[in-house]
């Protein structure tokens, strides 16, 4: 008779989360199951529900280590000893796209619609709220050094984040190649070569100047107003 399956397993709530990351990256996420993650692993089938009651408890914990992860590559930006406050906005987005492309299943998980609602516990929304925070931190320092428009910081860092956002998707989503991204053709013509890793930095400091001083011509031949203060 086969000995039966004992639970204890070290710390089996980290190994279910690093186990289904390595199936996601692998096969997709359609082939993680909580019964395969204990078979695979070695215990109980019944024991991973012992830390995750169902597959999206599981996924809102992989997001959640993500957004700590977001935060702490953000915060090492903020917290860097420059005086350039700018610089450092610039850098924040910079190191957002390369955290998603080092990161792709944890950031399409972090993003994704698998997630339900109440399976996300207060330390997810706080995790969410403290990645947040970080950009708006950089787009406040740089009002206070009177870098940027005196405009409300939560929309700069919400459309900031939007671009990054976008950015990182188009890359990791291999809907433009990374390694000559936005090169002067749009980037769903741009053909492939033979380097893996993006210039991320490049493409930041090819859209900054739409980015820092807008579109419309100098003077501005419009007045935009914060909708908040409407």
């Amino acid at each position: 008779m086969t000995a039966k399956k004992k639970y204890h397993h070290g710390n089996l709530r980290k190994q279910l989360i690093d186990t289904a990351l390595e199936i996601i990256a692998a096969d997709g996420l359609e082939k993680v199951s909580m019964r395969g993650l204990g078979s695979r692993i070695g215990v109980s089938r019944t024991a991973p529900y012992r830390h995750f009651k169902n597959k999206s408890q599981l996924l809102s914990a992989i997001a959640e280590e993500g957004y700590g992860r977001l935060a702490w590559v953000l915060n090492d930006v903020n917290t860097r000893a420059s005086d350039d406050s700018l610089a450092k906005l610039m850098d924040a987005g910079i190191a957002y796209v390369e955290f998603a492309v080092s990161n792709p299943v944890h950031y399409r998980i972090m993003f994704g619609n698998e997630i339900r609602e109440s399976d996300r516990p207060p330390s997810f929304l706080d995790a969410v709220g403290t990645a947040f925070n970080e950009l708006l931190h950089a787009v406040q320092a740089c009002q206070s050094d009177k870098m940027i428009k005196p405009f409300n910081p939560m929309i700069i860092a919400n459309t900031l984040w939007a671009l990054a956002h976008g950015i990182s998707t188009l890359l990791i989503d291999g809907q433009v190649p990374m390694e000559n991204a936005f090169r002067d053709l749009p980037v769903l013509l741009q053909e492939k070569e033979e380097s893996a890793r993006p210039d991320i930095r490049r493409i930041f400091e090819s859209i900054s100047p739409i980015l820092f001083t807008g579109l419309l011509p100098d003077p501005p031949f419009r007045v935009w107003t914060d909708p908040l203060k409407l």
